[in-house]
């Protein structure tokens, strides 16, 4: 498992991909001879192996700050998110998220950048501690597809990458991912939107370290 420079911990993520079942039934009111059994409310988290990089010459001696993603409002809930037609959206009742997508993906985010071995260190942002460059993101979907009658995880994500001294933005990009589902929801929901996420943030990663590492030998070769 990765560990963060400055302190970074990974509250909310697991050791294992996989849909990881956190809790049980969650009793909607009432008791007694006769009386329903309510749905279980089941959590799932988001996980996967990330092999560390090694660490080369090209290791930018720069300390890269992630600030909290954050998300459209209809992803600012632990509920998964369907459509069934392009223009509506609807929640699951009972199948949440162990977190909030924008939590979930920050968390990775920084797990990314420091496999990538590409920096001297990458701190979370809001503990406070210092930075040269800043990454920040937006979730723009994150949900469950079905409007074609197939299963599909999809997400999209803005980043952007910030020189602080400067204010100067380096990088913005918006990158999407769709993935099928192998099985059924949720557990075939889920290890589709992991897989959709090691993509995503694994393309994102990769382009920040280049952008850090093209902006830093341009401001070393100044006089």
């Amino acid at each position: 498992m990765l560990k963060a420079a400055g302190g970074i911990r990974r509250s909310r993520i697991g050791t294992y991909w996989a849909a990881a079942l956190l809790a049980v039934a969650v009793p909607l009111g009432g008791c007694g001879v006769g009386t329903e059994k309510a749905p279980e409310t089941r959590y799932f988290v988001i996980d996967y192996a990330l092999k560390p990089e090694k660490k080369s010459a090209r290791t930018t001696p720069v300390t890269v700050g992630v600030d909290n993603f954050r998300s459209d409002s209809v992803y600012r809930t632990e509920k998964f998110v369907f459509r069934r037609v392009p223009y509506q959206v609807d929640f699951y009742p009972y199948q949440r998220w162990g977190a909030r997508p924008d939590e979930i993906v920050t968390d990775r985010m920084i797990d990314h950048l420091l496999a990538t071995g590409s920096f001297r260190e990458v701190v979370r942002s809001a503990s406070g501690a210092p930075s040269d460059y800043l990454v920040r993101g937006r979730i723009k979907r994150f949900e469950e597809d079905n409007v074609s009658n197939s299963y599909f995880a999809d997400a999209q994500i803005e980043i952007t990458l910030i020189h602080r001294r400067s204010g100067k933005v380096l990088l913005q990009r918006r990158i999407s991912r769709r993935t099928r589902a192998r099985t059924q929801p949720p557990h075939g929901f889920v290890n589709a939107m992991a897989e959709n996420l090691k993509g995503l943030l694994g393309e994102a990663s990769a382009q920040i370290a280049e952008a850090v590492s093209n902006h830093h030998g341009r401001m070393a070769k100044r006089p």
